[in-house]
């Protein structure tokens, strides 16, 4: 992943040029500004959005909702070590952290062998929707370079990555009473969840608002009917591959 020099969200959103890197960034430490531990290309002060949040209990925000789980954890602790699948799992979450952030997502959870990433905060950006359907291919090809790399790539092993998104409002904020935990809530987010289960090894499902806004990029993709657990009603989404 390419690092920024300058702060991406002050640029962005601010027009600010907040260096974070190198000896230009000195100043900027010296007034408590330096680089953000929830994403490598935004400052401290990005993440007072996050402080305003917490503040307001609750926000709602319009992001597009990234699901990806690895596909065929049993399968692998059958033929490879305990050490071996830690290094899987270890090169999945820094593979997943570079895509991710190179398209100015944000990573919110790390779930064993799942993840869930926002796009369009803190980093506003219009074209959030077609960030993250791409963000979602590339995983695909990133899974297929770590399989190669350990020698998988000519086994017939169902092993790979799922992926589920859909876009739109949320509840951004702090839930739980006893254990809190600051995190996106949702029908949103519930959708992409069920899509990410339902998505083959190597497969990105999304939903017909999602797939809108990336029609070009993906023209010969048809829609399919999904009955997923928890919703109600059938599900019209489509399938997106690397």
């Amino acid at each position: 992943m390419k690092t920024s020099m300058i702060c991406k969200g002050c640029w962005s959103q601010l027009h600010v040029p907040v260096v974070i890197r190198g000896p230009l960034a000195i100043p900027f430490r010296a007034l408590g500004l330096g680089i953000s531990r929830m994403h490598p290309n935004l400052c401290t002060l990005c993440e007072t959005q996050f402080a305003k949040a917490k503040k307001a209990k609750q926000i709602t925000v319009r992001v597009s909702v990234l699901f990806a789980d690895v596909r065929g954890y049993t399968t692998l602790s059958e033929v490879l070590e305990n050490p071996a699948i830690a290094r899987l799992l270890s090169s999945f979450y820094e593979r997943c952290a570079s895509v991710i952030w190179e398209r100015d997502g944000l990573i919110n959870k790390l779930i064993g062998d799942a993840m869930l990433a926002l796009f369009n905060f803190p980093l506003v950006r219009e074209d959030h929707v077609r960030q993250a359907v791409q963000s979602g291919v590339e995983l695909q090809r990133a899974c297929a370079g770590i399989k190669a790399s350990l020698g998988l790539s000519g086994q017939e092993l169902a092993i790979g990555v799922g992926v589920g998104i859909h876009t739109g409002d949320v509840l951004l904020g702090e839930v739980g009473e006893f254990c809190r935990d600051f995190t996106a809530v949702g029908s949103v987010v519930n959708l992409a969840s069920r899509l990410q289960g339902a998505a083959e090894a190597g497969e990105v499902l999304v939903t017909e608002e999602v797939y809108r806004e990336v029609a070009d990029l993906f023209p010969a993709a048809e829609a399919r009917s999904y009955h997923l657990k928890g919703v109600e009603h059938p599900v019209s989404a489509y399938s997106l591959r690397a």
